[in-house]
Formats: structure tokens, sequence, C-alpha cells
């Protein structure tokens, strides 16, 4: 199999956080009577897949490490939609045209 440099630094790079997830598991299992590191693990499981997310989010768009669900699916309040009467080209946001009334409408850039 043929895997270019991109993907086998993907891989790479998802072994190294697989390691590094596994070492500190058997870590907190040493030293951490039973019950209470089987949630320290879930919990510094769930840490590292955040901090992985946000280094990710990083890298693909520069978001912020505060991103909200609205910043990741693309709904930005500084790229909005503007809509043009398909009668008469007035840009509006209501339902009918202020001009003509139409209730046609297309979405411009």
């Amino acid at each position: 199999m043929n895997f270019g440099d991109n993907n086998k630094q993907i891989i790479i790079n998802q072994l190294v956080w697989i390691g590094i997830s596994f070492g500190i598991s058997i870590t907190i299992s040493m030293l951490v009577p039973f019950p209470v590191s089987l949630l320290a693990i879930f919990g510094v499981f769930i840490m590292l897949n955040l901090y992985m997310r946000r280094i990710m989010l990083k890298r693909m768009g520069g978001i912020g490490g505060g991103a909200t669900f609205g910043s990741m699916f693309g709904s930005n309040q500084s790229t909005s939609l503007k809509y043009y009467c398909m009668g008469c080209g007035t840009q509006h946001r209501y339902i009918a045209c202020p001009n003509c009334g139409s209730k046609m409408k297309r979405v411009g850039a």
C-alpha cells in the first residue's frame, strides 16, 4: 500500500497519541487504587481527546481554542447571507420584499 507523506504523518501522529494515552493509563493504574484509577483514566482519556480536537481545529481552520458548535459547523456571523428580491433586485431580510411585495428571493454573496 502506497501512502502519501501526509497520510504517513497522520498515522504516526495517531500512534504517538495512542502511546501517550496508554502510558498515562498504565501509570495511573499502577499509582492509584482500582475504583479511583478507572475514573481517572476515563477523565484523562476525555481530556486528551478534547486537547487533540483543539489542536486539529487550529491546524484545519485557524479556529481558536474556544470554538463553539456554531463556529465548528461554519455559521460565522461575519459572513452572513444576503437575500435579493427576484422581482426588483432589492436586498432585504424579510419574507416579502418591502418594495414590490414579492416573496421570491435569491441568495447572493
